[in-house]
């Protein structure tokens, strides 16, 4: 892997590099380069010891020392970019895109130096046309960013990040027709790993804000495959975050009848519960539960489902509990939702003291789930309204929904703020 990038094949002659990595794992760096430093005099389409010594230490999470040896690649082989590709590559995983910009425009220009080696030289270009790319993404220049990845996309056809980025800066320069051509000629050739491409254009639409196209195209990929319980999840769960819910049922029910698995189950659970046919919900959910009782979105569909049958309060409760002990890491977004699930559920049935507490802690430490930040705004109305209010707003324009959108959005305009 240390060498991948810069040779096709090893021979007998790099085996000192297995050694010298053993080597660097006892600490002792300097016996390590001097292994290196053999390797790479024997075989000069290397690049310098150096900067295989600093991935090396990179891979160790040793950047301060990993810098170090970059910039004695630098000096020891001035007009090698490798050294230059990585300090702009590190930029531009920093933010720094006009630094980055600059030093893969110096790179760029010692690349077309380099003589001895064609694969390098190849992977090199490859990748400060990625980088680039992205440069021009961040910028908005999407003509730009699509002259850089067409070449690649000719070189991989079967790399579907190229391809996937190359459509939507095709899309963003007004190109769309061009975008589905590249786009239906991949998934032509890669079926069963590839959405279909009026998928991806519909998510396109959508970003461009021309909902009725997006639903337009969801709806043709649908039909066109009617038994791919995939395809069909996938518009269900779009339909469902969109409101489209004759959409998402249909599909769900294609999708269940297909493919009768935990994910189509939650789902038409899910569904259920967005009819407020808590019944149905409920015996779906609960014949999942005893097959995989520890999927949190069972459990948590199970809590919000229960919680609205009456004579089943506790025992919503009681799963939104669980839920809170299999997932207790607030760092995560499941951990986050989780607790913000609880704190709704005893806000609701008379523990409003400790849902106070849970609810400050969760939005301490980071975003959630529509749905939960709307349990979140119900719980601040009589506390903190202004908090509240910014919630409910913040909700309803991303309009990304959930069971209780209309809800939220009635009770929102009619609240006297």
């Amino acid at each position: 892997m240390l060498l991948r990038p810069h040779i096709e094949s090893l021979n007998a002659q790099h085996d000192d590099v297995s050694k010298a990595i053993e080597i660097f794992k006892t600490g002792d760096f300097i016996r390590a380069k001097q292994l290196l430093d053999s390797v790479c005099e024997a075989d000069i389409s290397l690049p310098p010891s150096e900067l295989l010594l600093a991935t090396m230490f990179q891979a160790a999470d040793r950047p301060n020392l990993a810098r170090v040896e970059l910039e004695n690649a630098m000096q020891s082989r001035q007009n090698d970019p490798g050294a230059l590709l990585i300090f702009a590559e590190s930029a531009i995983q920093n933010g720094r895109y006009a630094e980055a910009k600059i030093l893969f425009e110096r790179a760029a220009q010692l690349t077309t130096q380099l003589s001895n080696n064609a694969y390098r030289k190849q992977n090199i270009q490859n990748r400060i046309a990625l980088n680039s790319a992205a440069i021009a993404e961040y910028r908005n220049s999407w003509s730009e960013a699509a002259d850089l990845l067409k070449p690649l996309a000719v070189q991989e056809p079967g790399n579907s990040n190229v391809i996937s980025r190359l459509s939507r800066s095709l899309f963003k320069s007004g190109k769309s027709d061009e975008a589905l051509v590249i786009l239906k000629k991949h998934w032509n050739e890669n079926k069963t790993t590839t959405q279909r491409p009026e998928i991806t254009m519909a998510v396109l639409y959508q970003e461009a804000n021309d909902l009725r196209k997006a639903e337009e195209l969801m709806v043709a990929a649908s039909e066109l495959e009617a038994e791919n319980a995939v395809n069909q999840t996938t518009v269900a769960r779009w339909a469902l975050d969109n409101g489209k819910l004759e959409l998402a049922k249909k599909c769900v029910d294609r999708a269940l009848n297909t493919q009768p698995n935990l994910e189509t189950r939650l789902l038409s659970a899910l569904v259920a519960r967005y009819q407020k046919d808590y019944e149905a919900a409920q015996a779906i959910l609960e014949s999942a539960h005893l097959k995989s009782p520890a999927n949190l979105g069972i459990i948590l569909e199970l809590a919000m489902t229960l919680s609205n049958i009456k004579g089943e309060e506790n025992r919503g409760l009681q799963y939104a509990q669980l839920a809170v002990k299999i997932q207790p890491d607030l760092r995560q977004p499941a951990g986050r939702n989780a607790a913000m699930s609880l704190a709704w559920l005893l806000y609701r049935f008379g523990g409003q003291a400790e849902s106070e507490k849970i609810l400050q802690t969760v939005l301490m430490a980071g975003p959630m789930s529509a749905e939960c930040n709307y349990f979140a705004a119900r719980i601040l109305m009589n506390k903190n309204r202004s908090a509240s209010k910014q919630l409910f707003e913040e909700i309803i324009k991303s309009g990304r929904q959930f069971p209780g959108f209309n809800e939220a959005k009635d009770l929102y305009e009619k609240t006297i703020w």
